[in-house]
């Protein structure tokens, strides 16, 4: 079961097309686990298809809802709307495989530190990058100068504020100080994007940080 969700507000945001594309990515990866939060994201949408029938319609070139469909498919942020698609069966949603070019299992790591390691998702300076923490391990103790989104793609992880699983996703910001630990049975891989950098509090980690963009 998925306990931690988005807020209303970015599924709202999702829905209008006003997110950047590393939120997109990351919605929309939790979207493709989630069946709770696609079916508020069709309310969302069903409530924005009804406030458009109250404006006035405007031409538009035949084949456009196509084209629309073929760059939304290319992008890999079509949600899948499959109910049986779960963490346990698809370890690596559509939307992840796009930009990975291929699976989880097939993510070159970027080791940081003993039991860390990263990759960059989005080629740019979006923010969006997978985490892979050894058993037991976890980044330094920081707080937040933006906020930062994950998702849980495999394993687990502990902080302050709960106890995340596959699935969960956890929004954070300057109102929150935490040390997210890995469960000690298994590798915890996470999908993070983030819109300023973090803040450490030992000084070495806020060097290692910097050197990988967070």
């Amino acid at each position: 079961m998925i306990a931690h969700h988005p807020r209303g507000d970015m599924l709202l945001a999702y829905a209008a097309g006003n997110v950047s594309a590393a939120v997109a990515l990351i919605l929309a990866t939790h979207l493709t686990l989630c069946p709770r939060c696609r079916a508020s994201l069709s309310r969302a949408e069903a409530i924005g298809g009804a406030l458009l029938e109250n404006l006035r319609p405007t031409p538009v070139s035949a084949g456009v809802f196509d084209r629309l469909d073929h760059q939304l498919k290319r992008a890999g942020l079509a949600v899948e709307t499959d109910s049986h698609q779960s963490v346990r069966n698809e370890a690596t949603p559509a939307p992840l495989r796009f930009y990975l070019n291929g699976t989880l299992d097939q993510v070159r790591w970027i080791s940081i530190a003993p039991g860390l390691a990263y990759r960059p998702v989005i080629a740019d300076r979006s923010g969006a990058r997978l985490v892979r923490s050894g058993p037991g391990r976890g980044i330094a103790t920081h707080t937040h100068r933006g906020e930062e989104f994950s998702l849980v793609l495999a394993g687990g992880y502990t902080d302050s504020s709960g106890h995340y699983l596959p699935g969960d996703f956890q929004a954070a910001d300057r109102s929150l100080t935490h040390r997210p630990i890995a469960d000690d049975d298994a590798d915890c891989v996470i999908l993070t994007v983030t819109d300023a950098s973090l803040s450490f509090s030992n000084p070495i980690a806020g060097l290692i940080a910097k050197l990988i963009g967070c």
